[in-house]
């Protein structure tokens, strides 16, 4: 009766989701051990920071906080300086869409550990939590003739690249009174016209006198399923301030607001002897947002690091601002104005130079850039000088809107194609055994190239012992999934460490055309989730199978880890023909005959393991039957006395 109950808990769960008849979907992520040890190390610093309450103003738009990079224990946490008790909400450049500035604290059902509050699939409440640090709003900081303008103002977002929050979900904003009560001050459900692409401004006033006291704080939660990554808001831009009033929604500031996009063609990394083709560097593009009122100038410039890996001796190039000397205009007129309120979306003008030897070596194995945009508006303070510009308030005094001025992105130019930046925030996996997904490459060259490999990241997260999958290549059909190319049956999957990469390792390589697909078969017995990178979407680059019709996916968000590599090896050009001393039915069902006596016989996937069989003597032919074989190519190893024979055996 437990499962029975599960499977109807697990059903009930899917059609709440709307993902029954999607197929595919997001689930947890885990952090690293080490993070979790460092998020509760840092627990101690908040508690015995906020002993010392902070003076206005407060500003927040998450760009203090380092985004994935594992080198920072705290990266994607609120700053401790801002923030009490921050782990569960998560900082990151992926879940928000055109957000004010760069990075969003998102609001879900998973905790500071990356994993679900509950494991009770239908449960709701209370999950993610925003809690500032003490700020002192009693005299003399806010006198009593100033209570009346101070507001607290935020930008919010109903779903982004997340999952849409039900009917009966909320994000709440409380209020910490003189007594240490929270209160409720604003409570904001869905409503019928959000839009998941934007963000809304609101602005409440600080409006009671229980409220002015010198240990003030503020909060946000969400109320939500607490299972997993659903019912999700994002955050940005909150500042509390006084002297402010009920239309106080600009600020001196021009932000840059999202990441560098892909430099080719919408990839992370491409095999390097594909930078030669016609087109491969396409100039990344990003967005900057006026947050003031008013007219403005905004120019910027663009860095450039190149390391050079040749015979493992690497050699590295900085370029501190390609192009020459002066800063680019961001608009292609040569201008740099841009609207009040104003989102500007915006091509690099220079770009690296793929016929410099200095960034790309002809002679290199690979390549490794990081690109580093920087903007120089009108929003200058420097705290250390004091010194500001020209529409710089007093009021502002001493917030430096410049941490959101600058942006970064790396690329690789080795041997594979990534629309991922190594980095994943979610995994993503099929619903049901049986269905199959796929993604879409299209090759910077015109010619076939030899696929040797496909590398996938798998989470250890939930990962079942001996999972076994079949992984597949085809060809292209009017922009689906067309053709068989190649099989890859039974792959045994295992975890790898975070964010570590398995190889599929294809020991008889093929070509592969312009556009081409890597997919796999939910298999049974177990689930295989791939990683999800939410930096850089291609979501559209994803195709799902669950009915024998290959449909584009509508429901996830964000790129899938997956990669094909490219080398050199023996192309298969045809199928071994059936001989008088061989195999034979070639193709087979699974059972065929090797004619001819032999001491040995060892059957392999294309990945080198072992495949099980049956053998059966019937004097000068032996029966062989492949036990639970999926379709695809086999390889078969032959020992008579002291020589080992290969054959290729198709599986259909």
């Amino acid at each position: 009766m437990g499962n029975v109950h599960l499977g109807l808990l697990i059903a009930c769960c899917l059609i709440l989701n709307g993902t029954a008849t999607a197929q595919l979907r997001m689930y947890p992520h885990p952090r690293s051990a080490e993070k979790v040890t460092s998020a509760k190390k840092s627990g101690a610093t908040s508690r015995t920071a906020q002993l010392v309450p902070k003076s206005l103003p407060f500003w927040d738009d998450f760009s203090f906080t380092p985004v994935n990079n594992p080198d920072e224990p705290n990266s994607n946490y609120p700053v401790d300086s801002l923030w009490i008790n921050n782990k569960s909400v998560w900082i990151n450049n992926g879940m928000g869409i055109n957000a004010p500035s760069i990075n969003v604290a998102t609001f879900d059902g998973l905790d500071s550990l990356f994993l679900p509050y509950s494991d009770q699939l239908l449960t709701n409440g209370f999950a993610d939590s925003l809690v500032s640090q003490a700020i002192k709003l009693g005299e003399p900081e806010v006198s009593l003739a100033e209570r009346n303008s101070v507001f607290l103002s935020f930008f919010y977002q109903w779903q982004g690249n997340g999952e849409a929050p039900d009917a009966t979900d909320y994000l709440q904003l409380q209020f910490k009174n003189s007594t240490g009560g929270w209160e409720t001050v604003m409570t904001i459900a869905p409503r019928a016209s959000f839009k998941r692409n934007e963000f809304y401004d609101t602005l409440i006033r600080v409006d009671g006198e229980r409220f002015f006291h010198n240990t003030f704080q503020f909060r946000f939660r969400n109320f939500g399923r607490t299972s997993g990554p659903y019912d999700t808001w994002n955050l940005d831009y909150i500042y509390l301030n006084k002297n402010r009033d009920a239309s106080d929604l600009d600020f001196p500031d021009q932000a840059a607001s999202g990441t560098l996009s892909g430099l080719f063609n919408n990839y992370q990394a491409i095999p390097y002897h594909h930078l030669s083709a016609a087109g491969a560097l396409a100039p990344p593009t990003f967005d900057i947002y006026n947050a003031l009122d008013e007219f403005t100038d905004v120019t910027y410039l663009t860095e450039g690091t190149f390391w050079n890996y040749k015979d493992n001796v690497l050699a590295e190039s900085f370029y501190p601002n390609l192009g020459g000397t002066d800063t680019s205009a961001i608009n292609s007129d040569g201008s740099g104005i841009i609207f009040p309120l104003e989102r500007r979306s915006v091509t690099l003008a220079h770009i690296p130079d793929a016929n410099d030897p200095n960034q790309f070596d002809p002679e290199s194995d690979s390549v490794f850039m990081k690109l580093k945009v920087k903007l120089f508006t009108g929003d200058t303070f420097d705290p250390r000088t004091g010194d500001f510009a020209y529409d710089y308030d007093l009021n502002y005094v001493p917030i430096d809107f410049r941490s959101n001025d600058t942006i970064s992105a790396s690329y690789w130019m080795k041997d594979y194609y990534a629309y991922d930046d190594g980095i994943a925030e979610y995994a993503a996996g099929l619903t049901q055994a049986g269905n199959r997904a796929a993604v879409q490459f299209e090759m910077l060259i015109e010619e076939q190239d030899t696929l040797v490999g496909i590398d996938f990241y798998v989470p250890e997260y939930g990962l079942t012992s001996n999972l076994t999958a079949d992984f597949y290549v085809y060809g292209d059909a009017d922009g689906r999934p067309g053709n068989l190319l190649f099989v890859i049956p039974s792959f045994s999957v295992r975890a790898r460490g975070l964010n570590t990469f398995q190889r599929i390792q294809i020991l008889e390589p093929f070509l592969v055309g312009k556009v081409f697909y890597i997919g796999w078969k939910a298999p049974v017995g177990g689930q295989l989730k791939i990683g999800l990178d939410m930096s850089n979407n291609s979501g559209d680059k994803i195709f799902v199978n669950t009915n024998g019709t290959w449909v584009s996916n509508s429901n996830v968000n964000g790129s899938l880890m997956i990669r094909p590599v490219f080398g050199s090896g023996d192309i298969i050009t045809s199928i071994p023909e059936e001989k008088e001393f061989g195999v034979f039915p070639n193709p087979s069902a699974g059972e065929f005959y090797i004619r001819g006596a032999f001491d040995k016989l060892q059957v392999l996937n294309t990945t080198g393991q072992p495949i099980s069989f049956l053998q059966q003597d019937l004097g000068a032919d032996q029966k062989i039957i492949l036990t639970n074989a999926s379709a695809g190519l086999y390889i078969l190893k032959i020992q008579r006395g002291g020589t080992i024979t290969t054959e290729k055996i198709i599986i259909r």
